[in-house]
């Protein structure tokens, strides 16, 4: 029988380190490509909400990043200078403008992207479906509720 208080404490550990490699990755591979950290950040959210048919806007581009609406035009501006990112008006509500990734963005985010999906694959070759489910429901609850938490701490 393992003791649990052993147990938690073993995977709230393994939890904050996989979250500090993967920023470690995030800002690795930023500094590789001439990115701020924040920048390539913005880039994998606006490609995310892209992809899921959820179009990003400057505003919610802020509120992701914990950012002032200010910094995120100086990130956005920056993303678009570099042609990773386009600015287009909403069809619906031509008022609204929307960031959308580039050719240029999206190749650059399958550069990042590639390389850790491939990793991540491997190593979910060595467990069960029934062992990954339980991986998945975990790490949903977990995501849900760090985002939780991160809601208390704004002001």
């Amino acid at each position: 029988m393992t003791d649990t208080g052993n147990t938690h404490e073993e995977l709230e550990r393994l939890v904050q380190l996989l979250v500090v490699e993967g920023t470690k990755v995030v800002e690795a591979f930023a500094a590789r490509h001439g990115l701020h950290p924040t920048d390539a950040e913005a880039l994998i959210l606006v490609i995310v909400a892209q992809q899921r048919g959820a179009p990003m806007t400057a505003g919610a581009l802020a509120g992701q990043l914990g950012l002032s609406t200010g910094a995120v035009t100086a990130v956005v501006d920056r993303l678009e200078r570099v042609g990773h990112l386009n600015r287009v008006r909403d069809t619906a509500d031509r008022r609204k403008v929307l960031l959308e990734h580039s050719a240029g963005g999206r190749a650059l985010a399958d550069a990042y992207f590639g390389p850790v999906r491939q990793r991540g694959n491997e190593v979910m070759d060595r467990f069960t479906p029934d062992e990954l489910e339980v991986v998945r429901r975990f790490l949903a609850a977990t995501s849900a509720d760090m985002a939780a938490h991160r809601r208390t701490l704004a002001p």
